[in-house]
C-alpha cells in the first residue's frame, strides 16, 4: 500500500505541484490529504490541541522522528526546512522538492543565511514555513532552539507559532508517561530500520499542540527563540502530566 501511495503521490506531484505551495488551494489540499493517508497507514493516531494560524506563519517545533514531517504536514500546509541530504534521496527527495521543501547545509553559515532568505520569501508570499528549531532529532528532552532562522519571520513581518509534538506512552514500571521509544530516530538508526519498527507497532499515539503565537514585530531573534523554547518545554511537561493522570483514572 505504501508503494502504491508513493506512485500516486508521484503522479499527483507531476500534474499539480510546481515547488511553491500556497497556504490554501488544490495543491495544498493534495499534499495534506496524501500525508494524512500515509500517516494513518503507519498506524498513527493524532490528537491536536490549539489552532494553527492559516497563513504567513513560521511554525517552530521540537523534533523527535521523521514521522513528525508526515504528521505536521498533514495538519496544515507548510514549507519544511530540511537538511540538504534529503534532496538527494531517491524518489522521496524529488517528492519533497516538488512539494516546496527548502534545504540547508547544517553547519554552513552561508547556507543558513540563504535558507533564511528563502523562508522570508515564502512568508512574504503569504505562505507558511516550518523549522525544527533544535536542528536535529532528540529523545524527547528539548535542546536549545537555534535562533538564526527566526530572523526570517522578523524580516517578513510574520507571526511565529510554537508547536509541541510528543508521542506519549505510559510506562507501568515507573507509573509515568514517557516518549514512545518506537518513534525515536537517533544515532545510526536508518530510516528503513525505523520504518520497519514502526510498521510492526499496531498503533502510535501523538499529540500536537499549537501554542500561543508570537508577534515578531519589535523582537530580536534570540527573544523569539527563547519564548518559543519555553512554550514548547512547558507544553511537553503538561502533556506528560495530563496523560499520566488520564491513565491512572482508568
Amino acid at each position: 500500500m505504501l508503494i502504491l501511495l508513493i506512485m500516486i503521490g508521484m503522479a499527483l506531484t507531476i500534474i499539480f505541484l510546481r515547488g511553491l505551495t500556497p497556504a490554501r488551494g488544490l495543491s495544498s489540499t493534495i499534499i495534506t490529504t496524501w500525508l494524512g493517508i500515509v500517516t494513518r497507514l503507519f498506524g498513527v493516531r493524532i490528537k491536536t490541541y490549539g489552532r494553527a494560524l492559516s497563513e504567513k506563519t513560521l511554525f517552530v517545533t521540537n523534533h523527535i522522528s521523521w514521522l513528525d514531517i508526515l504528521i505536521l504536514g498533514s495538519l496544515t500546509p507548510v514549507h519544511f526546512l530540511s537538511k540538504r541530504e534529503v534532496k538527494t534521496m531517491p524518489v522521496l527527495g524529488w517528492l519533497a522538492t516538488r512539494a516546496g521543501t527548502l534545504y540547508i547545509h547544517r553547519g554552513n553559515k552561508e547556507s543558513a543565511s540563504d535558507a533564511s532568505s528563502e523562508i522570508t520569501a515564502v512568508l512574504n508570499q503569504q505562505h507558511n514555513s516550518l523549522i525544527f528549531a533544535e536542528g536535529t532529532t532528540t529523545d524527547g528532552h528539548i535542546k536549545k532552539f537555534h535562533s538564526r532562522m527566526m530572523q526570517s519571520a522578523i524580516d517578513a513581518h510574520a507571526m511565529v507559532q510554537p508547536v509541541a509534538i510528543f508521542y506519549p506512552v505510559f510506562n507501568p514500571d515507573t507509573q509515568q508517561t514517557e516518549i514512545n521509544p518506537v518513534t525515536l530516530f537517533l544515532g545510526r538508526t536508518t530510516i528503513g530500520e525505523s520504518a520497519n519498527l514502526i510498521f510492526r507497532t499496531p498503533c502510535i499515539d501523538v499529540e500536537v499542540h499549537y501554542l500561543e503565537p508570537i508577534n515578531s514585530s519589535g523582537r530580536t531573534r534570540d527573544e523569539i527563540s527563547r519564548h518559543a523554547y519555553d512554550e514548547v518545554v512547558e507544553a511537553i511537561a503538561l502533556i506528560k502530566n495530563n496523560h499520566s493522570k488520564s491513565v491512572s483514572k482508568k
